[in-house]
């Protein structure tokens, strides 16, 4: 029989919160490991130590095993380990484990509770929707979408990805509403993970789609519990991801990218005004720099003349030609974006408030950038903060740079060019076979009435 005390104290050596206590059961010296911070001190002894020191004599390796698994502890839950690697998951995820010589060892949930509960969403945050978001903790927030969905057809699928991190994953859907093929596809591609770890976002956004060449997101995250579960009710497959206080839908296209939270909590009517008043702002984020650009460095006779002749009076003293300065506004704009992300919250809104005010004005008063290009560039980066998903804005941002060269290197020309690829690139981007300009790719005629 394997001997899983010593193998595992060969390989938690050196970890300091790897913890072992030897109990006398009978006639049995057995060895009891936990790690200390995933268990529970006080369940383990509670729970484990004290009903298995009252069993009843004689005891042999075997029925000690057996009778721990049927009801010699009071843990919840009671597992015999077929190998130390089982057991050395088991311990990773807050389990204790009983190691009886001859006999293998049983594992007993006795998991701490020392985890971040559910908490009021910080960035999508709504006036009338629920205020209940993801936290660190995949079980739990499991839990917050059961409260959601109290149907038996919600299905969870468990598995673990990442060589170094072992990340537990749990991919979530409804049967009858997602596609099997589609089910089945996610469940290869998180079998068949080869990263590292999977601890931060970037790395589930970039390993999970497979390769990818494009800044757009091709998963789509949320912290809102309720968002979530509309998206499985749409037919589509979430997974959460242990130690992300997030969850992930697929497939994702540019129709979902643009919903916000609110558009589930007003009317119909309401609703479609403001998401076109975000397609709106998607335009002008993505092309009033270029506009800006090709119209004053190429293409002066299309402007009407008053706008015009302000325009030129603002550039009199100016020193720097037209795409400098827009160049140089997007590159301060995106400068203090991440300044104020970066900075503490002490000190990250007086920082916003000095650089877009202080120093915006200072710099017009100072004969160093137009007025003109200011708003213009200001009123981009506003209608930037409009679209839903910062993975989509940081996206449209490097879009607008981009466009922005191309405006400066050829004018409205170069900015159709720029256009055109954009729009080539999105049409052959899918999201888990599914066409990403969806769903204004796949507008239909009404038929009459």
């Amino acid at each position: 029989m394997e001997d899983f005390a010593r193998k595992l104290s060969v390989r938690f050596a050196q970890a300091a919160d790897y913890t072992t206590r030897t109990l006398t059961l009978g006639d049995l010296d057995c060895t009891l490991c936990f790690l200390d911070g995933l268990t529970s001190g006080a369940d383990v002894a509670e729970f484990v130590v004290r009903p298995l020191s009252r069993l009843a004599p004689p005891l042999t390796p075997s029925t000690l095993a057996e009778r721990s698994v049927t009801g010699g502890a009071d843990a919840a839950v009671a597992q015999a380990c077929r190998d130390a690697d089982e057991a050395e998951r088991r311990l990773l995820n807050g389990f204790c484990v009983l190691c009886i010589p001859g006999a293998g060892a049983v594992a007993f949930e006795v998991k701490s509770g020392d985890v971040r509960g559910p908490s009021e969403p910080e960035v999508e945050s709504t006036t009338r929707g629920p205020k209940d978001a993801f936290a660190e903790t995949a079980r739990t927030n499991t839990a917050l979408v059961r409260r959601h969905l109290r149907t038996a057809k919600l299905r969870i699928w468990e598995t673990t990805a990442g060589s170094e991190s072992h990340t537990n994953l749990s991919l979530l859907w409804l049967d009858g509403m997602a596609a099997p093929e589609l089910v089945a596809r996610m469940q290869q591609r998180l079998t068949a993970l080869e990263a590292r770890d999977l601890l931060t976002p970037a790395a589930v956004e970039h390993h999970l789609p497979g390769r990818r060449n494009t800044p757009f997101p091709l998963l789509q995250y949320t912290e809102r519990t309720d968002k979530f579960a509309a998206g499985l009710l749409a037919g589509r497959v979430g997974l959460f991801v242990d130690g992300l206080p997030v969850g992930y839908l697929a497939p994702v296209n540019l129709g979902w990218l643009l919903q916000s939270a609110e558009d589930k909590d007003t009317d119909p009517y309401s609703a479609r005004f403001l998401r076109g008043l975000r397609l709106i702002a998607l335009g002008c984020a993505l092309l009033l720099p270029a506009l800006f650009v090709a119209m004053t460095a190429f293409h002066q006779e299309m402007l009407p003349t008053a706008l015009l002749e302000a325009i030129i009076e603002s550039k009199q003293r100016v020193p720097f030609p037209t795409v400098v300065e827009v160049i140089g506004l997007l590159t301060a704009f995106e400068l203090l974006q991440e300044a104020g992300l970066s900075a503490p919250k002490a000190v990250s809104q007086p920082v916003s408030i000095i650089g877009g005010l202080v120093v915006g004005t200072a710099a017009v008063e100072a004969d160093l950038i137009s007025p003109a290009a200011l708003i213009l560039v200001a009123a981009a980066g506003i209608c930037g903060f409009a679209l839903p998903g910062k993975s989509f804005a940081d996206a449209i941002r490097l879009c607008r740079f981009a466009l922005t060269v191309c405006a400066a290197f050829a004018g409205l020309f170069g900015l159709t060019l720029g256009l055109l690829a954009l729009l080539i690139h999105l049409s052959a981007l899918d999201s888990f076979d599914r066409a990403y300009l969806a769903p204004y790719s796949e507008l239909k005629k009404r038929p009459n009435a």
